[in-house]
């Protein structure tokens, strides 16, 4: 019983935490599409545009979840596909005509 809730817990965190990514990642693409076509002031730390430099640390950080997601497909795949190949493995292993006790007469 103790097991399972924290089970239940260890996916709901896991879930708030793909949400936020998610938002985040679309709050970002929102932000840069709405302010594509500003208008420069240069008042900012430097004499440099306040919106440029935000939406150059959005992109870094939309590249970063790119990294991320990517590495995590690739993982993704390469177990399914260890699981594929096992599964393939107990099939033959549990269908040959040893294991089932056939006999092979010519």
């Amino acid at each position: 019983m103790r097991t399972d809730n924290r089970r239940n817990a260890k996916r709901a965190t896991a879930l708030v935490i793909l949400l936020c990514f998610v938002m985040a990642a679309l709050i970002c693409k929102v932000f840069i599409l709405t302010h594509a076509d500003h208008d420069h002031d240069r008042l900012g730390a430097g004499g440099e545009c306040f919106l440029c430099a935000q939406m150059h640390s959005i992109e870094k950080l939309l590249r970063q979840f790119g990294a991320a997601s990517g590495s995590v497909l690739v993982g993704l795949t390469g177990s399914l596909a260890a699981v594929a190949l096992l599964l393939c493995a107990l099939s033959v292993w549990f269908s040959s005509p040893i294991r089932l006790k056939t006999r092979l007469n010519n």
